[in-house]
């Protein structure tokens, strides 16, 4: 291989580099005759969408088992109308341990305990398949919804779906959920972290690699050498930047010489470089060193040549650095800033993040509801909090910070403080405010008796733990 043949990031940028987005559903109830017509009937309930326009084609590939469908439609912020392009087709499940309870270890994204048991079961298998528009702002994340809300149109009710470009389980529930709802899903189950761990687990070795950002027209990120105590802020990191990709995809190529600021520490900003892997090997700012008597000697490490003799850790990767004064740094060299039990840190997402994010939480906000109406809060069994934007009078610095939830009363929710700002001296930790609902952008509940934590994106389980209670 050629370690500095980066021609390939220069195909991703011009779009002429991307991965497929593939996407398998285990069906609970098999569609007997797939034929055009039928698919068309079923695929009519994507017409309900804002983003679907018209059902534009619905036709047989002559070469090969699949349907080709082609809708028009797009986001609310575009000008023109796009066509989306998917490929489908539905086929016996003849590998029902592909769809195992141990097929899914390590692989869990968010399936249902039931789903992972039964999934095995599915008499019928869909697939579909897609390329992301990455043309238009919020393309990618528009095409992926779009996707999703195909394969609930046909395939039905789900046991679980397989993400097979990130290699994850993801629950048939949460498909159902996703496909009727109006804010856009979670980049965050587009793609996956492995933290690949090394053999002295105290070794500072640890290197975390993402497998799914590619069918997003991006490249994969790393994070190679941190310590133990580092993967849980690393791997935020990681999230972080990959929101801040969304949102500028150009900001990786064109702005090499800009940092990117993506964490805020009570002691210091921590901004990040980002080097192609190829170029991050072969300049030996990764490699530890053992001194000799005449020459010292580059030991090996995780993430390094000997990792990469395969095609997926070959792709187009971005390794993450520190940056300190211009120059790009190892991220495990921070040290305790990136210990996220000794240091309290904010991650900074990206605007569009944060407006899917604020979108996502009100629009599930009334399932919180029904269950603090119904759960009230109570030391040790139900807990309620939630992340309210606010903004200081004095310094106009904004903050999204986490509040206890004492009461809900429609338009405002009265809520403790859970830390103390960085920038708005005005609040203080432990204090008690009355503030408007919808600048609520995150919630949790903390549940004792469900032996869970419920976020925006398990309102499909915490719908489901509401009916079934």
């Amino acid at each position: 291989m050629d370690m500095q043949d980066l021609s390939i990031y220069e195909d991703l940028k011009n779009g002429d580099y991307q991965a497929p987005s593939i996407y398998l559903a285990a069906m609970k109830t098999p569609l007997a005759n797939p034929t055009p017509a039928v698919v068309r009937e079923r695929l009519e309930k994507i017409l309900q969408r804002a983003d679907v326009d018209e059902i534009l084609a619905v036709e047989a590939d002559d070469d090969s088992d699949f349907i080709h469908i082609v809708i028009s439609g797009g986001h609310e912020d575009w000008d023109e109308t796009e066509h989306f392009i998917f490929r489908v087709r539905f086929y016996a499940n003849d590998t029902p341990e592909e769809w195992s309870y141990e097929a899914a270890e390590f692989r869990d994204r968010n399936l249902l305990e039931d789903e992972r048991i039964e999934m095995h079961r599915a008499p019928q298998i869909m697939e579909c398949e897609t390329y992301f528009d990455t043309e238009y702002e919020l393309g990618s994340q528009t095409s992926w919804a779009l996707q999703l809300a195909v394969m609930d149109a046909l395939a039905g009710e789900c046991y679980a779906l397989q993400d097979m470009v990130a290699s994850i389980f993801l629950s048939g529930m949460w498909l159902a959920e996703t496909a009727q709802t109006e804010t856009l899903p979670s980049l965050d189950l587009g793609y996956v972290i492995h933290a690949i761990t090394p053999q002295n687990p105290e070794a500072a070795d640890y290197w975390l690699h993402t497998h799914g950002l590619l069918k997003f027209g991006m490249p994969e990120l790393e994070i190679i050498r941190v310590e133990r105590s580092q993967v849980s802020a690393c791997q935020g990191i990681i999230q972080s930047v990959a929101m801040r990709l969304m949102q500028d995809p150009e900001s990786w190529y064109e702005d090499g010489d800009e940092p990117m600021w993506v964490v805020y520490t009570e002691e210091q900003m921590i901004a990040v470089r980002l080097i192609p892997w190829q170029t991050a090997l072969a300049s030996n700012l990764l490699a530890p060193v053992k001194k000799g008597l005449f020459r010292n000697k580059v030991l090996p490490f995780s993430g390094d040549m000997s990792d990469r003799d395969d095609d997926i850790h070959t792709e187009p990767s971005l390794v993450i650095f520190a940056d300190q004064d211009g120059k790009p740094q190892p991220l495990g060299d921070l040290g305790v800033l990136l210990d996220d039990e000794q240091t309290h840190m904010m991650l900074l997402k990206s605007d569009l993040e944060t407006a899917r994010m604020h979108a996502y939480a009100i629009e599930k906000l009334p399932l919180l509801e029904q269950c603090f109406r119904r759960f009230a809060p109570e030391e040790g069994q139900w807990g309620y909090i939630v992340k309210i934007r606010c903004e200081s009078p004095s310094t106009q610095a904004v903050e999204h910070m986490w509040f206890t939830v004492l009461e809900m009363n429609g338009d405002t929710v009265r809520v403790q403080l859970d830390n103390d700002p960085f920038e708005i001296p005005e609040m203080q930790s432990g204090e008690v405010y009355t503030l408007p609902t919808d600048s609520i952008t995150d919630w949790r509940i903390y549940s004792a008796p469900w032996q869970t934590v419920l976020a925006p994106d398990a309102a499909y389980v915490l719908r489901r733990y509401l009916t079934a209670n």
